[in-house]
């Protein structure tokens, strides 16, 4: 009977684990031909260019967008929770004057983060307020730290259809095997 027991909590836990982990696509469409371009460095655009953004869970997560731009204001892009298989797509956006380097914060997480809603929900009442920005950017850099802690995230480049206009390949960048991401792409224009 020990025997038993044993073997099908061996089973559940080899279902279990795989469903414990994420796994997401993100695609960076730059210019009005929505080019797609790799987010592992940092991309070169030119002020008035625009980019929008495609994330696509394979689980039911929750996503949270933070845009740091080239004045250092905080502006939140996204703060829900999304389900498997469905297109989140942010943008067009539009880079404005003054030059310089702007940063997006992708959080994806299993878990609800309930910390950072918190601090979203504090920034949102006074946008206005630098302790309630510096805050937001703090908790992202923490979670960011935690996140990078269990190791480079596993990523990969992969070709994810193409466009109906152009009819070039688009890609996207995979992310999977951990419970939480946080992945800056950094822009200079």
């Amino acid at each position: 009977m020990k025997k038993i027991a044993a073997a099908f909590f061996l089973i559940l836990a080899a279902v279990y684990l795989p469903a414990q982990t994420l796994s997401w696509d993100i695609k960076f469409l730059q210019g009005r031909a929505r080019d797609s371009i790799p987010i592992n460095q940092i991309i070169r655009m030119e002020t008035g260019e625009v980019f929008q953004i495609i994330i696509t869970p394979a689980s039911d997560s929750y996503c949270y967008v933070v845009y740091n731009d080239s004045e250092r204001e905080i502006h939140v892009l996204h703060n829900q929770a999304l389900k498997a298989g469905a297109d989140l797509v942010l943008g067009p956006f539009q880079l404005e004057e003054p030059p310089g380097t702007e940063t997006l914060y992708v959080v994806m997480s299993l878990d609800r983060q309930t910390r950072l809603e918190e601090l979203i929900k504090n920034h949102e009442s006074n946008p206005g307020s630098r302790q309630h920005s510096d805050n937001l950017r703090r908790e992202v850099g923490s979670l960011q730290n935690a996140a990078s802690g269990l190791g480079e995230p596993a990523s990969a480049f992969i070709a994810s259809g193409g466009t109906s206009r152009s009819g070039s390949q688009e890609y996207a960048t995979r992310f999977t095997d951990k419970n939480i991401y946080v992945r800056a792409i950094t822009f200079r224009h």
